[in-house]
């Protein structure tokens, strides 16, 4: 892989320092990162904040960051340092966090984050998502947040939390803002659609490399990752390099009598 600085842009008003970087090789796409300092001054780095697929994505994602610089001037992201004893998470005690309201907090632990509501704010999350103990982590249900208390996040935020919801949370969207969806807008929808048109079908859920630009994969009936490993059939097949990479997000489709089967390998390299 390599990569190649098309651009950088500096503004005064978000006082930051942006540039997209190009890759190509086998990820290719647009990078955006900001200028960080070091832990010496002497030292800055780039930091990357968006990966896209194309220049004009990659723009875009450069003005709303420059946006973002600036909104944030006038949000509210109190430092919060917690003493003994600390605030609960579900992952354990927080070891700091920040204020961005009166009932709404953003809670750290070494291993992940989540956004805190108190009751009354959580009293104010549609009853499809709402989480009994105010705790949304950041991943993904800090969307449901931002959702509910917009004028707490950047236009970016927004943007992504509204994608988060959209691709992960589809039906509960639907539910609470009355849209409709299509499949293709959603990822979530896009995997149950592909599960429920291959449940009878041998589906990729690991390969690893074999020679002669082979790929050994292991499959099983409707990609089912869920049930326990006793209690599901697995088989191996042999499928060629330039099939597995053209394959579907969800797994490459097996046809058993296309495919050759072989004996497994003792260690799985990569995800389907």
């Amino acid at each position: 892989m390599s990569e190649r600085e098309i651009e950088q842009s500096s503004n005064l008003d978000s006082g930051y320092t942006l540039r997209v970087v190009e890759l190509s090789g086998a990820y290719p796409g647009f990078r955006v990162q900001r200028l960080e300092e070091g832990v010496l001054p002497s030292q800055p780095y780039w930091y990357q904040l968006a990966f896209v697929d194309t220049l004009e994505e990659a723009r875009e994602e450069v003005r709303l960051i420059h946006l973002a610089g600036v909104e944030l001037k006038s949000l509210t992201r109190e430092y919060i340092s917690f003493g003994y004893p600390r605030p609960h998470t579900p992952d354990g005690g927080a070891d700091y966090g920040y204020r961005y309201a009166e009932g709404v907090c953003k809670y750290n632990t070494p291993g992940h984050g989540y956004m805190v509501l108190d009751e009354e704010r959580n009293q104010t999350i549609h009853e499809a998502w709402r989480n009994s103990a105010g705790f949304y982590e950041e991943d993904v249900c800090w969307a449901i947040v931002a959702h509910h208390f917009p004028d707490l996040f950047t236009t970016r935020d927004r943007r992504d939390a509204k994608l988060t919801l959209i691709n992960y949370m589809p039906h509960e969207y639907m539910a609470v803002t009355g849209e409709v969806l299509a499949v293709t807008d959603s990822v979530r929808l896009q995997e149950q659609a592909f599960a429920e048109s291959t449940k009878d079908k041998w589906i990729s859920i690991s390969a690893r490399s074999a020679p002669d630009a082979m790929v050994q994969v292991t499959a099983v009936i409707g990609a089912d990752r869920v049930s326990g490993r006793l209690n599901r059939k697995e088989r191996t097949f042999l499928v060629t390099e330039a099939e597995y990479n053209g394959r579907s997000k969800f797994g490459l489709i097996i046809d058993p009598e296309k495919h050759k089967e072989t004996t497994p390998a003792r260690t799985t390299l990569a995800a389907a």
